[in-house]
This record gives structure tokens, sequence and C-alpha cells, in this order.
């Protein structure tokens, strides 16, 4: 990216204080509203109309310094920031930020609204979000700028969420058929932590979710669909959708405090190349040693549909079995591009890259979900013949600059000039799924005691060897001329000079990074996630006290869930007033024994406040 350095401590200070001020009045205000419900009105003889309102309002602050092997060495050392990464291209959010500084000031509001007479009606959201820490302020390394992301993106905005019209009716043999026609969110699947799963048809608002107060009506983003529920008979039905326009996920934006890329959000980029000596981002930009990013190309809107089954065995627990299938566009982009038109850092800026959405995504699925005695059993099995995988980010830029070593070429053998250049592979990918959940009374003063957890594992077909993920902040693997011999540096992935480190740290990250094995895809990768959360409704006067604990764990292998070794611990407090007001402290830790970590120093603590109307 282009960056602006400058010294911005006096700006900064008067930032927070000006955020801080903000906080508080709106704080005051909040208190201060009357407490109302949410309203009910009758219309006209059975038509109903309804409308609900959640607004929040929380701050958040990073809880760890920048890990200084994360961070670009030069760039780093301009701000007077420690930093012995070669790697230009995924430190921006952390060079951005200093320990206990705000990364998060948001006021976000969602708003619902229906009209219905129990037989049809229509419903119609918006979300509306103003992060003021963003919009007003800049980072250590460079200016937050979102005028060319997405929409939802952004630092503040207003969204059409949910638009769609519903009616029911009742075919001649009594079977009872649903349909629904607008923008609308489908929900599919089982699994409650993990991704890729059969979910996988609709598209996440990435960003959303990473902003403090991040409500789950706004977790999934609703797409432009025709959806049916059709009973078949009382314990059959068939299910299905026609989705007519193409919606993306959304990632936070490049140089936001989460975000572990400097170039794959829509809209961020370009790739700098600073090869070797004290060369700083900017001066890569200056002299032209960068990949530019092109426009993206983005899936066609049609063709994306799918069907489900599902029966229930009254005999058995009310089991419920599922069956699936779906033909959808990625909603994550990978990339392609071309190689450079001539040798040399000069003609590194004719090269390019762009993002592209792969279509057509088949997926076969199955589901189950039964109550045993008080526990709630879930768990899905889904397989993808055809699943997009992105190869390692800085496998390709070498290809795109003529390295004569890169995996995509014979040992020796450079790419030809302008060469196209495919930044995936499509591959066979299942995903088997199985968690459980339960309320527990009486356990330490409580009233109850919810837990969740939930198992996952991934199973990548026809890897060969093929080098997928693993971030370029660890440099580059294993070149096609052999393996990095650490007595005579022969085969060194990192050259001499690179990001003016001294021979004995490059020696280090050569002997740790340059394979082709270590943090990339694996055929097998598994973990899980736990989720626990006490209540307490007597503890103050109409107050409901919530302490809560999250944790991940990362157990073996790498794949789209998993970094093996990688574990994170959430905890909480929510205290909810009349059901109407809450507020909420939380703090997220990242640890672990993932030496490919890029989120161990992303810890970060929030605090909320709520309100229902």
């Amino acid at each position: 990216m282009v960056n602006k350095f400058t010294d911005l401590n006096g700006i900064k200070k008067q930032s927070r204080y000006a955020q801080y001020l903000i906080a508080s009045v709106l704080a005051v205000s909040i208190a201060q509203i009357n407490a109302v419900q949410a309203a009910s009105v009758d219309v006209f003889d059975d038509w109903k109309f309804k409308t609900n309102t959640t607004l929040s309002m929380g701050t958040s602050w990073s809880m760890e310094k920048p890990s200084a092997s994360l961070l670009f060495a030069p760039d780093a050392k301009k701000i007077g920031k420690e930093g012995n990464s070669v790697d230009t291209n995924g430190d921006n959010g952390r060079q951005n930020f200093n320990r206990h500084d705000v990364i998060s000031q948001i006021i976000r509001g969602l708003t619902e609204t229906s009209l219905s007479d129990g037989k049809q009606g229509a419903v119609l959201s918006a979300k509306y979000w103003y992060d003021h820490a963003y919009e007003t302020g800049r980072g250590d390394f460079e200016a937050f700028d979102d005028r060319q992301w997405p929409d939802l993106a952004k630092f503040k905005g207003i969204e059409l969420w949910d638009a769609y019209l519903w009616r029911k009716f009742t075919l001649p043999n009594d079977q009872p058929l649903e349909i629904k026609l607008g923008k609308q969110a489908l929900n599919w699947g089982k699994s409650r932590f993990f991704q890729h799963g059969i979910n996988s048809v609709n598209a996440i608002d990435v960003a959303a979710m990473n902003r403090p107060g991040g409500d789950a009506k706004e977790r999934v983003i609703p797409a432009e669909m025709l959806a049916f529920n059709l009973g078949l008979n009382k314990n059959l039905q068939v299910e299905g959708f026609y989705q007519y326009k193409f919606r993306p996920s959304v990632l936070d934006g490049c140089g936001t405090f989460l975000q572990i890329s400097d170039f794959t959000p829509e809209s961020c980029g370009p790739i700098t190349i600073a090869i070797v000596g004290d060369r700083t981002t900017e001066t890569a930009m200056q002299s032209g040693s960068y990949i530019p990013r092109g426009e993206t190309q983005s899936a066609k809107d049609g063709g994306q549909y799918g069907i489900a089954l599902k029966q229930t065995f009254p005999d058995m627990n009310n089991l419920e079995l599922g069956v699936y299938y779906a033909n959808y566009h990625s909603r994550f982009s990978a990339f392609e591009g071309k190689a450079a038109t001539g040798l040399g850092a000069k003609y590194f800026n004719t090269a390019s890259y762009y993002a592209v959405y792969p279509e057509d995504v088949r997926m076969f699925a199955l589901s189950l979900s039964a109550k045993v005695g008080t526990t709630a059993w879930f768990a899905e099995l889904n397989h993808k013949p055809n699943q997009p995988l992105g190869f390692n980010g800085t496998d390709l830029v070498q290809f795109q600059i003529l390295a004569p070593n890169s995996p995509f070429t014979e040992a020796g053998v450079r790419p030809e000039f302008g060469a196209h250049v495919d930044g995936y592979a499509r591959l066979p990918v299942s995903q088997l799924s199985v968690g459980a959940a339960d309320t527990v009374t009486d356990v330490l003063g409580a009233k109850n005691l919810t837990w969740m957890a939930e198992l996952a594992v991934n199973h990548i077909g026809d890897i060969d060897g093929q080098r997928f993920g693993r971030s370029s902040a660890f440099g580059r693997s294993e070149l096609s001329t052999g393996a990095y011999d650490p007595v005579t540096g022969a085969n060194a992935c990192i050259a001499a000079g690179s990001g003016n480190l001294s021979a004995e740290e490059l020696k280090d990250l050569n002997r740790q990074f340059c394979n082709a094995k270590d943090g990339f895809f694996s055929e097998w990768s598994a973990g899980y996630r736990l989720r626990a959360a006490l209540n307490y409704p007597d503890l103050l006067a109409e107050t409901n006290v919530s302490p809560s604990l999250t944790f991940r764990h990362d157990v073996t292998g790498y794949g789209p869930n998993f970094q093996e070794g990688q574990m994170a611990v959430g905890v909480g407090v929510t205290a909810t007033y009349q059901k109407k007001y809450s507020a909420e402290i939380a703090y997220q830790n990242y640890f672990g024994s993932n030496e490919f970590s890029t989120i161990d120093d992303r810890d970060y603590a929030s605090m909320v406040f709520k309100m229902n109307f």
C-alpha cells in the first residue's frame, strides 16, 4: 500500500480525548432513554406491524505489543518499532497500533420491521454503524482510508439487510408450502463454530463480527433468492433455493487491527517488493518495485441453487436427518495474475494480480440432530469435489517476478514473460463436525450453566505436495532447485541483505521456514471449540449476570479451519437489565505452539453497552 509517514503523537492524543468524550456523552444519552418495548401495532383486520431495534456502543483496545517477527524491519524502524520480518505485505494492521491503543470505537444498530397477517407478509431490516476510531484517526504507519472498500467494510454506513416477501400455502393434499422471495439469509447446516461446512452457501460479514458488539444476525449476509419449504408429509420436508444475485463475503479492510494481509481484501494492495537493504514500503513504491492490483472479476449472478430433504424420526428422539446438494460460487476470493514482461526490479510493476471468485463449487452434505436426555447433539458431513484452495502467496509473487526457482516451474526455468498464473487449484475437500449442547442447573451458585462443544476434521484429497496457505509473513518456501542447506547456505529462500537483517538473523529465518512442508495445508487437520456461560438472575435486582468462557484448540494439521497448535481463550461478563439493557466486558487472548501464527499478538479487550427496543 502507499503509506504516509508522519509524527502523529499529538494528533493521536487529541483524537483519543475526543473519542473518550464522545463515548461518555453517548453513554449518558443512552442511559437516559426511557424504557420502551419492541412495537407491535394492529394495522387492519388481522395484519400486525412489528418493529425491533438493537443499538450498541462499544470500544476495543489492543492488549499486546506488536510481535517483531511479524513486522517488516525497515518499516518498523522508521516509526520507532522493532521488526525482523522480511515481508512487507502482511503487517500494516500491527504497524498501525501499539499496546493499549483504541482499535475500534463504534456505534451500531440493527432495525427490523415486519408486516404480517400470519399467512403472508414482508420483512425489512437495515443496519447502520459509525466507527469513530477509524473514521477520524490515523494509524502509526498509515492513514486509514476506506474510500474504495466494499460498503460493509467501511468505517461508517447504512445497509439494507433483509428485504423479502413470504407467503404460506396449503396444497390440495394438505401439504404446507412456504415461499420467500427477496434478500434473505439461508439457514442451512448444523455447525455452530466452524466455517466451510454446509453454511458455505452463505456469505459472511467478517468485518461486522470483528467490531465490538457484533450481533449474530449480522454474521450472514442476506442474498437475493427465491427459497421454499414444502412439507411432503408430517415428518418429511424438502427445502430449496435459487440465488439470483451473487454476494461475496466481506473481510476487514487492510490496515485494520485484525486484518493479517495488506493486499487480500477488496481494493487493497498493491503487493510491494522491498528486495534487499534498508528499503521501506514507501521507497519500494517510489521505485516501482511492486505488483499492481487489477480489477476484480466477480462471479456471475446465476447458477446458484440448492435442495435439501429433511426427515424426522419421532421414535428416535425426533432425530432429524438432512441430505443436501448445492451449486454455488465461492464466497471468498482467490487470485490470478500475470508475470512481469521483463527481468529486473524495474519491470515488477508490469506484472499484475486480481481477485476472482471461482464459480460452480459443488457440495454434497448430510446433517444430523437429535436430543438424548437433556443434551442436544448435532453433526454434519460435507464433501466438495472442486473446492478452490489458494496457493502460497509468496510462491505466486516469485513466479510473477520471473524467479527461476519458483515451485510453479522446473528448477532453473523462468516463467515466460507475461505468463498467466492461477493462484488457486480445485481439490476434493471434506469436513466432518460433531457437537453437543446442554444446560445444567445449580452450578457454582448459578441458576444454570449452558455449554456447547464441537469437534471438526478436514480432509484435502490429491494435495500431492502442492503448497496451499501459510502467510507470506514467513518468507519464501523451499526453492525448486533443492532443499536449504544450513551448513553451506545453498538454496536459501531469503537472500542476503533482505530487510536489512543480519546474516545470523537471515540464517535463523531460513532454517525455520525454508522448507516445503511446515505451515502449509496438510491432508488432515482437526480441532475443537468450547463455550460455557453461567447465569445468575438474582445477583442484582432485575439483572442477569452471565460470565462466559470460549476456548479454541487447533489440535493437528493445517487447513481451511486449523493451524496446528493455535489456541485462543475468550472471557467475558455480561449484565442484562430487564432483558433490554446490557453491558459486557470481554478479553480475547491468542496463544499456543503454532509457529506460523499471525494472530498471537492480536489480543484485545472490549466493552459494549447495548439496548433493545
